[in-house]
């Protein structure tokens, strides 16, 4: 059995940033500033469905996704949150958090394919990856393994 080291699509690594691991799974904050998203990918090459994985994994997977759900949830209080994994462009498995407002420019429909992605400012970026990383400290109480990373 050989060993190939994980490799993240070209398209999520473009459009989001590393903001945190817990265990095999990335923690990365969406590039479009539009909207509060977080995407979990369970770092684990060529699985494009969550019943891929092992149920020990996807004991896990949802259990990050339910840390991360909360997080959000606390630092943003959305009239919904929307949680998906689609992937009809990109295959590799990976999980949407995104945190919806009555008021944004997407509601009710979904965010895919609706307007120009907006940038973050990187003060505004930093803070949010701050706020985020610390609301998932704060719901973890010290359940899952969770390593931090500053951008």
């Amino acid at each position: 059995m050989s060993f190939e080291p994980f490799q993240l699509d070209k398209r999520l690594a473009n459009g989001s940033v590393l903001i945190a691991q817990a265990d095999f799974i990335q923690i990365r904050l969406s590039k479009d500033a539009r909207y509060p998203w977080v995407l979990l990918v369970p770092e684990i090459n060529d699985i494009s469905e969550m019943y891929e994985l092992s149920q020990q994994q996807q004991y896990k997977v949802l259990a990050v996704s339910n840390l991360v759900s909360k997080a959000l949830t606390e630092v943003f209080s959305p009239d919904k949150l929307n949680i998906a994994a689609i992937g009809n462009i990109v295959k590799q498995l990976h999980i949407h958090h995104v945190a919806r407002f009555e008021y944004d420019e997407a509601w009710p429909a979904p965010i895919w394919g609706l307007g120009e992605e907006k940038a973050y400012a990187p003060e505004i970026f930093s803070g949010r990856v701050a706020s985020i990383c610390k609301a998932i400290e704060h719901e973890n109480k010290g359940e899952i393994h969770v390593n931090y990373y500053n951008e």
